[in-house]
């Protein structure tokens, strides 16, 4: 069963990858959710750049070995940085590091679809391949409170159908490969984030994050677009 529901799931967006029409998958996540096929995991070795998402999860632990969790604007700010510091040190493909600020972070917190779209949109990608990376995006920004194994499942699926596709160039599945495994492994690492500093406090009184579910995640993929394309 779940099998075939995977397999729907393929044939829909092998449909939607093919075509230079908006398309809206989250019906897909949905699908996944039910399945409930995916252990809690990182990685993907189907994706030949899987790699890149592991530099960024090394840069992420790396920072974060000196650092607490961003809990504020300057503090995720300053995370951004160091990590679009070392990714670009470390992978070959980087293109420029990325000029960021608070108003930046907080422009990305207030609107993040708008921002990615614009972002997007003003790169040079084709028309097709910007509407089916956009719709990919904000499948993960609409869905980023969802358990990381529905989240998982949805990027995997999606990476097969890519690897798949004979209609995308070398240099395009290079850059949408890229842009997934980063998104997987920004999204596991909140997983890992089970002692958070900022829920307790003294008393063990529990706290409000200054943070929504996965929103650091969220806005630092945004973020790095800048860098991929």
């Amino acid at each position: 069963m779940k099998k075939n529901i995977l397999c729907i799931v393929f044939t829909i967006l092998i449909v939607s990858c093919s075509t230079d029409s908006e398309s809206n998958p989250s019906e897909y996540i949905d699908i996944l959710k039910e399945a409930n096929t995916i252990s809690v995991v990182p990685e993907n070795k189907a994706n030949p750049f899987d790699f890149k998402g592991s530099l960024y999860y090394n840069a992420l632990i790396l920072y974060r070995e000196n650092k607490k969790a961003p809990n504020s604007i300057t503090g995720i700010t300053e995370q951004i940085q160091f990590i679009s510091g070392k990714f670009n040190s470390a992978s070959k493909t980087a293109k420029n590091l990325i000029v960021f600020d608070d108003q930046i972070v907080q422009s990305i917190m207030d609107d993040p679809d708008n921002i990615m779209i614009n972002i997007v949109q003003g790169s040079s990608l084709a028309t097709s391949v910007k509407s089916n990376l956009t719709s990919f995006l904000q499948n993960l920004i609409l869905h980023r409170d969802d358990e990381f194994d529905v989240i998982y499942s949805y990027i995997i699926s999606y990476e097969n159908v890519v690897l798949e596709n004979g209609v995308l160039t070398k240099d395009e599945k290079d850059t949408i490969l890229t842009i997934t495994s980063i998104s997987r492994y920004s999204l596991y690492s909140e997983t890992q984030r089970k002692d958070r500093d900022w829920e307790t406090s003294v008393g063990s009184k529990i706290s409000r994050p200054f943070f929504l579910c996965n929103e650091v995640s969220i806005i630092s993929i945004i973020a790095l677009l800048k860098v991929l394309i």
